[in-house]
């Protein structure tokens, strides 16, 4: 049976001190046509990942693999990859047709054969109209249109995009993340994609591989990540997360006790590898929490309870967040949504708060081992991305 595999990290470490490692033992794979977020914090590994994988870092251990060919032995031109940064990187000094044209130029492609795929390219993002302008003359949206055409126009096999919309305003941000999405679905593009924006991972990706650490702590797809993290730092890192802590209490077949501060015992799913007695995490998302006064609910044996003191009311227009106390330290946020049917409590009222089994998950506290990460070089140059021609040594 033939590996489903197209880009392959098979025990890849990565140090620049030969002491402590950046990546640590990674193994990933990516299908042909998959849109991949590599998703974390500063820090953990993420973007050094992606810079491997484009050959401006070599892995310290271990080999990487695009269509079962190695890639760690090349240089970043001749790996059929295309690049795009946070910072546009343009060319100031050419034309958008110009900047577009450029991974052609530089392979050498006829004038003609390069007129008709810069024409193509500027088409698909729909700024055929600014081929003449300069890149100072264009907003930061458009430019990071035309630094995806250029990543685009030689027709690579990988586009890889290094946190591509850091710089732009929510609304902008929004608006390129969908005109990605939609460049993938047309144009059947693998994208492997940098962030430490949850919400834009879990947005945009087939699939999301959460990096802590330089050690990927769950690949999954969003909704799996959402609903079911494997571990706290998972549930804690992606989405909003109400992390109580307490003991376990007992373990079944399907759900862990787990008693709180303030004497409440919880239940809910759990991984496997927890045992009665020890520490634990409560992983709740604050729209699985109800309040039954104000959202009409009545709890039955399949739901949690707890009391607790309403601490603040905060209005957001879809919803309020009521964060509450109870317990010795504990706090809980909770989502109501603003459908003006039901009365919210006020500040200083001690209410009821429920939820059903099935909406919370029991995860073991410990974390990860700390890896310490240093500073990888800055973004290479657009030049250096396609300085030569394919094939050239």
């Amino acid at each position: 049976m033939s590996n489903p595999s197209f880009i392959s990290f098979s025990g890849v470490s990565k140090s620049y001190d030969g002491a402590n490692y950046v990546v640590d033992d990674l193994n990933l794979d990516v299908r042909k046509g998959e849109f991949l977020s590599l998703l974390g914090p500063s820090g953990s590994g993420k973007t050094t990942t992606l810079m491997m994988l484009a050959g401006f870092e070599s892995p310290t251990q271990g080999e990487i693999r695009l269509d079962g060919k190695r890639l760690d032995d090349k240089p970043p031109h001749q790996r059929d990859i295309g690049m795009v940064f946070q910072n546009y990187a343009l060319f100031p000094h050419l034309t958008i047709a110009e900047n577009v044209a450029f991974p052609l130029s530089v392979r050498r492609v006829s004038r003609g054969e390069q007129k008709m795929r810069v024409k193509r390219a500027l088409d698909m993002i729909e700024l055929p109209h600014l081929a003449n302008r300069r890149p100072a003359q264009l907003s930061g949206g458009q430019q990071q249109r035309v630094a995806l055409a250029r990543a685009l126009v030689f027709e690579p096999s990988v586009v890889l995009m290094d946190e591509p919309l850091g710089a732009l305003d929510k609304r902008l941000r929004e608006t390129m993340q969908y005109e990605i999405m939609r460049l993938h679905r047309e144009l059947g593009l693998t994208i492997v994609y940098v962030t430490h924006d949850q919400a834009e991972a879990l947005t945009m990706s087939d699939r999301v591989a959460v990096f802590s650490d330089g050690r990927i702590q769950q690949a999954a797809t969003p909704s799996e990540l959402y609903e079911n993290a494997q571990n706290a730092f998972v549930a804690n890192f992606v989405g909003e997360n109400n992390g109580l802590t307490g003991r376990v209490v007992s373990c079944d077949d399907k759900w862990a006790t787990l008693a709180l501060s303030d004497g409440s015992m919880i239940r809910g799913r759990y991984e496997q590898g927890l045992r009665a007695g020890d520490q634990a995490m409560l992983a709740l998302r604050p729209e699985r929490a109800h309040i039954p006064g104000a959202e009409g609910l009545q709890p039955d044996e399949h739901h949690n309870v707890v009391r607790a003191r309403v601490e603040e009311l905060v209005y957001c227009g879809d919803h309020h967040r009521v964060h509450l106390k109870f317990g010795s330290h504990d706090s809980l946020v909770v989502k109501v949504p603003n459908t003006q049917r039901h009365a919210l409590p006020s500040s200083g009222d001690t209410i009821e708060v429920v939820w059903r089994h099935d909406d919370c998950k029991i995860l073991a506290v410990s974390a990860p081992p700390r890896a310490i990460e240093i500073n990888s070089p800055a973004t290479p140059s657009p030049s250096l991305i396609t300085t030569a021609p394919a094939g050239a040594n």
